[in-house]
């Protein structure tokens, strides 16, 4: 009897450690939310939340990318560098300079070029990865290295100026009124999920990041699935670093500085798993959500940036706590 009390005690606990996991990310953003709205009364205005989606609309397209491998129980840290040298890419071909001087390209072959650049960054990365067993992370890792090289010689280490309207307008336009880089944000979310929920690729890296063993022995070809979601991430990369030209004005070779680790986080802290399986574009959102949101509102009460750092920090290393906890 005093056996089967103890059982019935840890399961409650063991259920209630999943749900504070599982709908953690919804309570803190609405905490967050509750909190600044009290605090601020500029918060809740309507240019405002706009205001909010167009500053994480970057890193929340890279965040998405990098769910998929993360949800397969991999990791990308190329994705800044990747999305910089891809940025530069499509600038340098569009306007013909640099080390493509003299042979400017149609701007929606520049685009491709630099999807297709991304891509292939991902492609290399997952093929070590899934060919030779050699760890994403240090795939990925070597892949930083190049990117950041390669994108100094492109650019010759020097601004890309006079970029074409039909450039920037991705990024810098409004349709109706709202910004068109939350446009692009917002669908490619959409497309995600629906790609994870309804398509057999999808149901593939859930069971891969669940146990990849079994996936194995249930006929997944678990290499190309791995190499898959790299790929995603590295054209997702590439996409990013597009936007961010109409964002900015002009190709930057430091304009990946500092995004490689907001995009992860973002995915641990809209609750996706640390070591795959579990996760979704909706928590990816949220995870966004709470970054921009405590971004937003720490601004908004003149808190500096070594103090939103240090909030940062605090929130993701909650998220990662209720994460892990959750799982065991």
């Amino acid at each position: 009897m005093a056996r089967t009390a103890v059982d019935f005690g840890a399961a409650r606990e063991q259920v209630t450690l999943e749900r504070v996991s599982q709908y953690g990310p919804i309570i803190g953003l609405v905490g967050l939310y509750a909190a600044f709205t009290l605090l601020n009364d500029r918060f809740l205005t309507v240019g405002n939340q706009v205001n909010v989606l167009q500053q994480v609309s970057i890193i929340g397209i890279m965040a998405i990318g990098v769910t998929f491998p993360i949800l397969c129980a991999e990791i990308d840290l190329s994705i800044a560098q990747v999305m910089e040298v891809c940025g530069l890419t499509i600038a340098t071909l569009a306007v013909g300079a640099r080390l493509f001087e003299g042979v400017a390209v149609p701007v929606p072959a520049a685009i491709l070029v630099g999807v297709l650049l991304g891509a292939t960054f991902g492609a290399v990365s997952g093929f070590v990865t899934a060919r030779f067993g050699v760890p994403s992370f240090m795939t990925t890792l070597a892949m930083l290295f190049l990117a950041d090289g390669l994108g100094l010689i492109v650019s010759g280490n020097r601004p890309i100026i006079g970029l074409p309207p039909s450039l920037t307008g991705l990024g810098g336009s409004r349709v109706f009124g709202f910004p068109s880089i939350v446009i692009v944000f917002l669908s490619l979310l959409v497309f995600s999920q629906l790609l994870l929920s309804y398509t057999k690729f999808g149901l593939y890296i859930y069971a891969i990041g669940g146990d990849r063993q079994s996936a194995e022995r249930m006929g997944i070809n678990v290499r190309l699935v791995r190499l898959g979601t790299l790929v995603i991430s590295g054209a997702f990369a590439a996409i990013a670093g597009l936007v961010t030209l109409g964002r900015l004005g002009s190709a930057i070779p430091t304009m990946g500085s500092g995004l490689l680790l907001p995009p992860i986080a973002a995915v641990i802290l809209g609750g996706a798993n640390l070591f795959g399986g579990s996760g979704n574009m909706v928590g990816t959102l949220i995870g966004v959500l709470i970054l921009g949101i405590l971004q937003n509102g720490l601004n908004l009460m003149g808190v500096g940036p070594s103090g939103q750092l240090v909030a940062q920090g605090i929130v993701l290393m909650l998220a990662v706590l209720a994460n892990v906890v959750g799982q065991e």
